[in-house]
């Protein structure tokens, strides 16, 4: 039996991505960064927006540079032909050096093992591999600790293939506002790099700051600022709204599946943890955890049906979420439901569902999966 190609149609439930949004925010920061570079950080599928579309919005409004932190991610982007440069913002594996030069990426070193991998990769190849030195200057995940730099450096700056083009920081606790913490780490930072230039070891660019100092801090900015979350709509952290002006880039719409009417005392989803009190319409939209629409709004949070705010009651499944619509009589099969964004003058942002889940905007984001389909416009 012969089968079509391609599918005819898709399934309701589509997030909805604005590029025209997105490159005004580039812009905005590009504006703001003034004489330091931009890096747009587009990590994790571009906090779930789609990294190649998102990549390419990102150069075209004006991003001198690109973040990932997965080398699949910084190849899908050269693959699609994006030739600025890419940063791995994290550490790698030694035995992921090999495409890392290859691609022609830029590696953040903080161990020997990278270092000695990716110098033997880059003579291999008959290449020279940018690398940016990360400082631990508080985080601590990965980095080298500032009293032991100049003993790193010392091993490794002169090393063939490697051209030492950065040396960079990423503070811990500035997006929760701790400037007393935020300062000494960044003072850290930059005593370390004064050391390290004392004894001869130079680094073109030096950057410290994501999204929050590039709003709040221009007196840390440096050479670049990294900007990520942002970039999508949302600065880090509430308090931040009213500082700039910045535009939502993803929408999420569905339609309901089904609806039907439940009498009193009916257990509604897995489990009956929302049990019906009265006669009441319960509508089905096609959207779970499997989607990444939490568990953590099971019972929690609202959906937008014909411009009213309809409750999630039950427990959110693999591929379903429970709404109650008896106060929308008018709600029928087929009718749209918006989970984020506008619909008849209210608005669901991300950040207030993160507020439901007890969480933040880029879970919320970058947490929705990729058989979700994209629709950019």
């Amino acid at each position: 039996m012969a089968h079509p190609s391609t599918l005819t149609a898709y399934g309701p439930t589509v997030a909805e991505v604005d590029l025209g949004a997105f490159e005004d925010n580039v812009r905005t920061f590009k504006k703001r960064a003034g004489k330091s570079k931009l890096m747009a950080v587009i990590k994790t599928n571009a906090y779930g927006h789609g990294v190649v579309p998102v990549g390419e919005a990102a150069v075209r409004a004006g991003a001198d540079r690109l973040g990932v932190t997965m080398v699949e991610e910084g190849a899908q982007l050269r693959a699609a032909g994006i030739n600025v440069p890419i940063h791995i913002l994290s550490s790698i594996m030694s035995w992921q050096a090999a495409d890392l030069v290859a691609w022609d990426l830029t590696a953040s070193v903080s161990t020997s093992d990278l270092a000695n991998a990716l110098s033997r990769e880059a003579v291999h190849q008959n290449k020279t591999v940018s690398v940016h030195l990360k400082i631990d200057t508080g985080l601590h995940r990965f980095g080298v600790h500032p009293e032991e730099a100049l003993d790193f450096c010392r091993a490794w700056y002169g090393i063939p293939g490697l051209e030492w083009e950065g040396v960079y920081t990423h503070f811990s606790s500035a997006d929760e506002g701790e400037w007393k913490t935020t300062e000494k780490q960044y003072a850290s930072f930059m005593n370390t790099i004064e050391m390290l230039k004392k004894n001869g070891y130079q680094f073109p660019i030096h950057h410290a700051g994501a999204s929050t100092i590039a709003i709040e801090r221009k007196d840390m900015y440096l050479d670049m600022v990294r900007c990520g979350i942002a970039l999508f709509g949302y600065p880090p952290e509430e308090r931040q709204d009213s500082m700039i002006s910045l535009k939502p880039v993803m929408g999420l719409k569905s339609r309901l599946l089904h609806v039907h009417e439940l009498p009193p005392g009916s257990p509604v989803g897995y489990g009956g943890s929302y049990v019906t009190t009265g006669y009441e319409k319960i509508a089905v939209v096609p959207i779970g955890h499997g989607d990444g629409y939490h568990r953590a709004l099971s019972n929690n949070g609202q959906m937008l049906v014909n411009g009213k705010r309809a409750e999630i009651i039950g427990e959110v499944s693999l591929d379903q979420t429970l709404i109650n619509v008896t106060g929308i009589p008018e709600a029928n099969d087929g009718d749209e439901v918006v989970l984020m964004g506008e619909q008849n003058g209210d608005y669901i942002s991300a950040r207030e569902i993160a507020g439901w889940m007890g969480s933040i905007v880029d879970e919320v984001l970058a947490g929705l999966k990729e058989r979700v389909e994209r629709i950019y416009k």
